[in-house]
């Protein structure tokens, strides 16, 4: 499960780079809500 919340992490990291920030942004809520599973 943890390893899902560092994919979705590195996609919000590299969407946000090109300049994806709705893609970023989804990214980064899917892995909070998976951080938080883990936890």
């Amino acid at each position: 499960m943890l390893s899902w919340v560092l994919a979705f992490f590195i996609i919000a990291l590299i969407a946000g780079l090109f300049g994806f920030t709705g893609i970023a942004a989804g990214a980064v809520g899917i892995a909070k809500i998976l951080f938080f599973v883990f936890v």
